[in-house]
């Protein structure tokens, strides 16, 4: 049997199913491959969050409080330092979604563009005609399935099927995620055995254990969270150490859930002859979070007008004409995600008590009273006045004198900001056409060798981020 579609996409999920739906609305004819059951999908995690003003942006439906996907819309969130004594209240506009009815709307609104869905559809190879991929073959109930397609789409999440299958020399990195490159998650659902106790409110972070009570279905409980790189027993031990420390009120663990999440750079191509890689099979992600899904919308709002505009004038989307995909992510999301990835690194090292420090002396978040709380940095860069940087410096020089931070770890993190800097311009001149792409790529492996690991060191255990 064999089918035929503009572009088929490989993976349902919120990269899949959002960049179907774009190209489904330019009347182009789209089919969506998923290995899991219809009723499956979403089903290894629920509650999870959107910032607003991007799925605003991304042009979805707006989310009603109280339907089956939204439990509710967020504008602040706390901080809490590492001594535990210390609330620091944050503007973070955020829409807390259920992901399994959040898809099911998602396939409606495929499904009313025409867009075909097929469930339980694996994929098994790539087709090659003279050396250009030009379909896959998949099976679904035992039948084994042709599709021709202009485009292919790996949207198959960390896995990677169709990017980590093509040959080496095709144009994007084939590397598989290790366990240095991942993100590990922990999600307890909890229920508070005495809500009218004091306890942790959603949204409450403890960034010192990457560490975080989150919004629940249920109104009586949070879920408890935390993501650590190299195992999950980083991410259990880590936890571990936050409840040696914290006195919880009693709390009954209802439901567990875990997960990973890429973290490391991307691919330093996107692109290949009629292949195009998103989401977390690109690992895009937030440098500072882990998560990706609304930073994936932005690729696919990009690529969407480019693969759409080429096909209506009947050209090939060979390598040379996606590029311009590339161009337009690298030079402006993707070079802040470098630049933040970077500056993590120095970030990272500091201890609990410079951690305290950083905290309670605004350095890291922007803070305020009432309603004069600035809102988030919505364009993930540092922008600083003459006088704010002067601000900023007072403070480091005054934990400096004061001992509260060390001139080791603020060394550390002097370089890892001007490694983030030139990172950060050389993605910002990222190639205009794949003939320049050989020499970038080779300034780009000397930048990113010169990155540090940071480690930090918990009574439990110590973690190493690369």
């Amino acid at each position: 049997m064999t089918e035929k579609c503009d572009i088929l996409i490989v993976g349902a999920g919120t990269a899949g199913s959002y960049m179907g739906w774009l190209l489904a609305k330019k009347g182009l004819s789209v089919i969506i491959i998923e290995k899991d059951k219809r009723e499956q999908v979403g089903k290894r995690l629920d509650v999870i969050h959107f910032e607003s003003d991007r799925v605003e942006k991304a042009g979805i439906p707006p989310f009603q409080v109280g339907s089956p996907d939204c439990i509710e819309i967020r504008e602040h969130s706390t901080v809490v330092t590492p001594d535990l004594k210390t609330n620091i209240k944050i503007r973070a506009l955020q829409t807390i979604v259920r992901l399994t009815p959040f898809l099911y709307r998602m396939y409606k609104l495929l499904e009313s563009e025409g867009a075909e869905l097929w469930f339980s559809c694996e994929f098994k190879k790539l087709i090659f005609d003279n050396g250009q991929i030009s379909g896959v073959i998949t099976e679904k109930d035992e039948e084994s399935i042709e599709i021709r397609a202009k485009l292919i789409i790996d949207a198959s999440g960390k896995k990677a099927v169709i990017r980590t299958s093509i040959p080496e020399s095709y144009g994007i990195e084939t590397f598989e995620l290790g366990p240095n490159d991942v993100m590990y998650v922990l999600l307890q659902y909890v229920k508070w055995e005495n809500p009218d106790e004091p306890h942790p409110t959603p949204d409450t972070g403890y960034q010192w254990w990457l560490l975080w009570f989150g919004p629940s279905y249920d109104p009586n409980g949070a879920i408890l969270g935390v993501g650590q790189p190299g195992s999950f027993e980083n991410a259990r031990l880590a936890r571990e150490d936050f409840l040696n420390r914290m006195d919880l009120p009693p709390y009954e663990v209802v439901k567990k859930e875990q997960g990973s999440t890429p973290y490391r750079r991307p691919p330093y191509s996107l692109v290949a002859d009629k292949l195009l890689c998103i989401g977390d099979a690109a690992a895009i992600t937030y440098p500072f979070s882990g998560h990706g899904v609304t930073a994936t919308w932005v690729l696919c709002m990009i690529a969407s007008d480019i693969i759409s505009d080429n096909l209506n004038m009947g050209k090939e989307l060979s390598r040379d004409v996606l590029w311009e995909i590339n161009t337009k992510y690298f030079r402006n999301q993707g070079a802040k995600f470098a630049s933040l990835f970077t500056q993590l690194s120095g970030v990272l090292n500091f201890n609990e008590k410079e951690w305290n420090y950083f905290l309670k002396k605004d350095l890291i978040y922007q803070t305020g009273e009432g309603e004069d709380i600035p809102e988030p940095n919505k364009e993930y860069e540092e922008e600083m006045t003459f006088g704010e940087m002067i601000k900023f410096l007072f403070k480091i020089l005054g934990g400096l004198i004061r001992r509260q931070l060390s001139f080791k770890h603020i060394k550390r993190l002097l370089q890892a900001n001007g490694l983030a800097g030139k990172i950060k311009k050389h993605y910002e001149e990222y190639p205009d056409k794949p003939s320049n792409f050989e020499n970038w790529v080779k300034e780009a492996e000397i930048l990113w060798g010169k990155k540090k690991v940071a480690v930090k060191r918990l009574d439990t255990v110590s973690i190493e981020y690369h």
